[in-house]
């Protein structure tokens, strides 16, 4: 039975939206800039790029300078592919969507840039696109998700089933984010700069941990992963179920019989009958490719837990992923990142 999108896209909001009794193209043609039509009957303007300032509720704060250069390199190239969103105000224009696009714009020494403008786009509306195209373009670091969150909620009065419908997640998917807002300082810096992933992140906002800067310090230091997070806010070993695992391992492979002497006669039992099978070897794993690991490594930040890509030794165009959890509710928190997505 298929199960219906939740949320609305950031195109279906566009079309949507009516700002003061004005319609988006009505908004468009009042602009007073000079006008071009594409081939959707939609209004482009070319703007001064001096005129343009940030968004003031931009939730992105960390753009990557190396991006930028390389984005900057394709502009000057083949010039800007999709034009930004603005909105006016006064004299002036704030970027809706396409801030990176921007600033690329000005390294590559552009002087004017492709836009659409929106005239009377009111405060909440702009929170509301800015934050939407951000996530489904998987733009966001964790915090500045739950920050993105938090000013909506602050500014414009939303609960939390109000903006789990906005953007299109579940109550508790939104509640889980703001969690980590109360996260020390530090952490959050951590988790900003890539070094704590979302899962053991929210693993951490746990009433149980006493010191979470502490323990995500240990996290980053011996590469804990959730589960082990976990076993720790419940004083256990977290290290126990790794044995364990390693214990069952073994027995499943037998002992290893090292009591043998060294001798010119191989011992009897070697000299078995034709029709005996031979020992088969274990199947070597495959090397993934660079791409590959990438990949790999961009499903675990997706998901904040271990992931394995396994593709098939005769054909690699198939195989397997692996998505590891180490709770029901780490179980919970990954089917809500798949149902929401």
């Amino acid at each position: 039975m298929g199960k219906q999108a939740l949320g609305r896209g950031l195109s279906a909001i566009f079309k949507a939206h009516d700002v003061l009794g004005n319609s988006v193209d009505n908004a468009i043609n009042n602009s007073g800039a000079p006008e071009n039509a594409n081939p959707d009957n939609q209004k482009i303007v070319e703007i001064n790029i001096d005129l343009i300032d940030p968004n003031p509720f931009q939730p992105r704060k960390f753009f990557d300078d190396d991006e930028l250069v390389e984005l900057a390199e394709t502009i000057e190239k083949h010039g800007l592919i999709q034009p930004i969103a603005v909105r006016k105000v006064g004299d002036r224009y704030q970027i809706i969507s396409g801030e990176r696009r921007t600033r690329a714009s000005k390294l590559a020494n552009c002087r004017t840039i492709k836009a659409q403008v929106y005239d009377n786009l009111d405060d909440k509306t702009m929170s509301e696109w800015a934050l939407i195209e951000n996530i489904q373009r998987v733009d966001l670091n964790p915090i500045e998700v739950a920050q993105s969150y938090q000013q909506l909620i602050d500014n414009h009065n939303y609960t939390h089933e109000d903006l789990a419908k906005t953007v299109g997640k579940s109550r508790s998917a939104i509640t889980n984010a703001l969690r980590l807002l109360k996260l020390p300082n530090q952490v959050q810096a951590w988790i900003q700069e890539g070094k704590l992933a979302g899962g053991a992140a929210r693993a951490l906002c746990s009433e149980k941990i006493a010191d979470p800067e502490a323990l995500a310090k240990r996290v980053i230091e011996e590469g804990l992963n959730v589960r082990q997070i976990e076993a720790i806010s419940r004083g256990e070993d977290p290290f126990a179920q790794t044995r364990d695992d390693a214990s069952a391992l073994q027995q499943a492979q037998g002992p290893e019989d090292n009591t043998v002497e060294a001798t010119d006669e191989l011992p009897p039992e070697v000299h078995s009958s034709e029709d005996s099978e031979p020992d088969v070897p274990a199947k070597p794993k495959v090397e993934l490719s660079a791409d590959m690991k990438q990949f790999e490594s961009r499903l675990e930040t997706f998901f904040g837990t271990k992931v394995a890509l396994n593709p098939n030794a005769k054909d690699q165009t198939k195989g397997t992923i692996v998505i590891n959890y180490y709770s029901m509710d780490d179980l919970t928190r990954i089917q809500e990142i798949m149902e929401n997505r």
